[in-house]
C-alpha cells in the first residue's frame, strides 16, 4: 500500500507538502524528527524520501520509470478483470499535477484515491469470508465509504481538470483551511491549541484502544491524522 502512494507521489512530481503527509501519516517520525522536518519539507525533502523508502522496504536509489502507469477508473469493483487497455500515465490522466500552481490539496488527493480505490477492491473481495452479519456489515460499511470517498476525489481532479479552478467539495480542503487558520494565532494562543491538540489525539487514540467498535475506526483514524498535521504546524510556528 505505501509503495503505491510513494510512487504516485514521486510521479506527480513529489511535492514536499505531500510527502509531509505521507511522512506523518505512515513513519512515525520522533517528536524533534518531526518538528524539523515540518517547520520546512522542502528543505528536508531528501529525509521524508529516504525515510518513506525504508518504510516500504524500497531501493534508496529508487526512480520512478517513465512507463509506470495505473489503472483507469474502473466500471465495476472487479480489479482482475480490469482491461489493460484501460491502463495509462498519471501524468496523462491529471497533466496539472506536474504545474507548479497545481493546488497542494490535489496532490495529497491522488494519494488518498488510490487508497480508498485499494479498500475498495479488499472490501469487495472479502465479502464472501465473514463469520457473522455484525462483520459483513462493517465489510460492507467499508465498502461504502471508500466507494464514495472515491468518487468525491475523482469529482475534485476532473472538475480541476474541466475548468481549472477548485471545486472545494472534499472534505480535505477544510483540514487545509484550519491548518492556514492555525498561522494567524498569537504565540499565547498557539500554546493553548498546542495542548488542545495533544488531548484530542490522545482521547482519540484512547477511544481507538478501548472501544473496538471497527465502523468507526477508519473516521477516529483520519481524525488523529489531521490533528498530528496540525499539531506539527502549531510545533514550526512556535520556533
Amino acid at each position: 500500500m505505501l509503495s503505491s502512494l510513494i510512487h504516485n507521489w514521486l510521479l506527480g512530481g513529489a511535492d514536499p507538502t505531500v510527502g509531509l503527509r505521507l511522512f506523518m501519516d505512515y513513519t512515525d517520525p520522533k517528536p524533534a524528527v518531526a518538528k524539523m522536518v515540518s517547520k520546512h519539507p522542502e528543505r528536508h525533502l531528501q529525509i521524508i524520501k529516504v525515510t518513506l523508502f525504508a518504510k516500504a522496504q524500497m531501493p534508496y536509489d529508487f526512480q520512478i520509470p517513465h512507463s509506470v502507469q495505473l489503472k483507469n477508473e474502473p466500471t465495476n469493483l472487479q480489479s482482475h478483470q480490469v482491461n489493460k487497455a484501460q491502463q495509462y500515465q498519471l501524468r496523462t490522466q491529471w497533466p496539472f499535477l506536474a504545474d507548479h500552481d497545481c493546488p497542494p490539496e490535489l496532490k495529497l488527493l491522488i494519494s488518498d484515491k488510490i487508497t480508498a480505490y485499494r479498500n475498495c477492491i479488499q472490501a469487495y473481495d472479502s465479502l464472501s469470508e465473514y463469520n457473522d452479519h455484525k462483520e459483513l456489515l462493517s465489510k460492507l460499511s467499508s465498502l461504502v465509504n471508500n466507494f464514495i470517498d472515491n468518487h468525491k476525489i475523482y469529482k475534485e481532479l476532473k472538475y480541476y481538470k474541466d475548468n481549472r479552478k477548485v471545486l472545494g467539495d472534499h472534505k480535505i480542503f477544510g483540514q487545509f483551511q484550519r491548518i492556514r487558520e492555525l498561522r494567524n494565532l498569537k504565540s499565547i494562543d498557539l500554546f493553548k491549541k498546542k495542548k488542545n491538540i495533544e488531548h484530542a489525539i490522545w482521547r482519540n487514540t484512547s477511544l481507538i484502544k478501548k472501544d473496538k467498535r471497527s465502523d468507526l475506526f477508519p473516521q477516529r483514524e483520519e481524525k488523529i491524522k489531521e490533528l498530528q498535521m496540525q499539531l506539527a504546524e502549531v510545533n514550526r510556528l512556535l520556533e
